[in-house]
């Protein structure tokens, strides 16, 4: 009965709503609970399988941990590693401070991270090293640098020449942003003992200065990057927990909120409605966003494969907007298409809801029901957005 009462919403609305507002059973509308958390769940995961978060190391929540942490550090003899408090990168993912690193007359500057746990490298793991350099001083380029990647021990590393990275005199001063391709199918690395991409466990950066210098570099955002994985690959419990919060405080703060307005606005308009029976009709009305929900699970093939890089987290200025502005590209015929759905269901559930309405109070005119229903959605949408459900 309950499930053909759910159909007759679709097909035979007027006829239905005043045998629900006569008989208000519970029945229903958590059966179209049910039915909705259902869509949504399958929309929510089809979406997630769409959309490759980039993983790092450091991770994400301790992206800053190699550029805010001097005591990792070890260093050339003459060279000091500090904090620098002023010139950092507007960024909390990246911390609130830079390393740097200064000698005074000197041709020669090393520093490295000696030890760390294990990075995989392989073809399914990290696939690039980046770092962010700032050379203050001095005022020419370096002659030469490399990065080496350790391999277990000192014996065994590999070895990339960055000095491209830093031939151009107009980079100094600024920040550069260097990404360096790591793992087996990378080239230009040289090999020396026998390390294994699949285990590098330290690292080192050494410049060379054609002459005797003061030297000042500083250094943010130095991890692992470029391995992508989806949400329910980072995490299936996490994914099942997000999907079911989603869908389960969508449905009922949507079912709430339209029904607490709708019984505000008749009660303002001197109108005799109780609870129970408009709450059970706008419970039976949400089954329109179950359908929605199913024409959103079939939009969701028009979406191309997403990588999603660590900077749309990061937000640094410019860079996640050009990002942000890239994605939503590829994703246009998909924002349209679900765009145009949510447009139509906010249609339909006004119009049933006016329906809904006109059934619990015959003497209101449909125009009043219509306008209740219509406001009642509208602050219903703007409360759920402030929610951010």
């Amino acid at each position: 009965m309950f499930a053909t009462d759910i159909l007759k919403v679709l097909y035979a609305p007027q006829k239905v709503f005043k045998e629900i507002v006569q008989n208000p059973k519970y029945w229903g509308p958590l059966l179209v609970f049910v039915i909705v958390i259902a869509a949504q769940s399958g929309f929510y995961y089809a979406q997630s399988e769409k959309i490759y978060y980039e993983q790092t190391y450091p991770t994400s929540d301790q992206l800053g941990l190699w550029t805010t942490n001097a005591t990792l550090w070890t260093v050339s003899p003459g060279v000091t590693v500090s904090n620098n408090y002023v010139d950092y990168l507007n960024s909390s993912y990246y911390g609130n401070g830079t390393l740097q690193f200064a000698a005074v007359s000197t041709s020669n500057v090393s520093m490295a991270i000696p030890s760390f746990t294990s990075v995989g490298c392989s073809p399914l793991g990290f696939q690039n090293l980046s770092m962010r350099v700032k050379q203050v001083e001095p005022l020419s380029t370096p002659s030469i640098v490399t990065v080496t990647l350790y391999s277990q021990s000192d014996s065994n590393y590999f070895q990339y020449d960055l000095t491209n990275a830093f031939s151009n005199a107009s980079l100094i001063g600024v920040w550069n942003n260097i990404t360096i391709p790591v793992g087996s199918s990378a080239t230009g690395w040289q090999t020396s003992g026998t390390p294994q991409w699949t285990n590098v466990t330290g690292l080192k950066l050494d410049f060379s200065f054609p002459s005797t210098t003061n030297v000042t570099l500083r250094m943010t955002g130095l991890f692992f990057r470029s391995e992508f994985k989806t949400f329910a690959q980072i995490s299936v419990t996490g994914l099942v927990i997000t999907v079911l919060q989603q869908s389960l405080f969508q449905f009922i703060f949507e079912w709430l909120f339209l029904t607490g307005l709708i019984y505000i606005i008749i009660k303002g308009l001197k109108g005799t409605i109780t609870w129970k029976p408009i709450f059970i009709a706008i419970g039976f009305i949400l089954i329109v966003t179950a359908i929605q929900a199913v024409i959103s699970i079939a939009a969701t093939q028009t979406l191309p494969i997403i990588h999603s890089p660590i900077e749309l987290q990061t937000g640094l200025p410019g860079e996640a907007d050009l990002l942000s502005s890239a994605i939503a590209l590829q994703t246009q015929t998909y924002t349209i298409i679900t765009g145009a759905v949510q447009l139509f269901t906010y249609t339909w559930i006004v119009a049933l809801g006016a329906l809904a309405v006109r059934a619990a109070q015959p003497e209101l005119s449909i125009r009043k029901c219509i306008l209740a229903s219509a406001a009642a959605l509208v602050v219903t949408v703007i409360l759920m957005s402030l929610l951010g459900v």
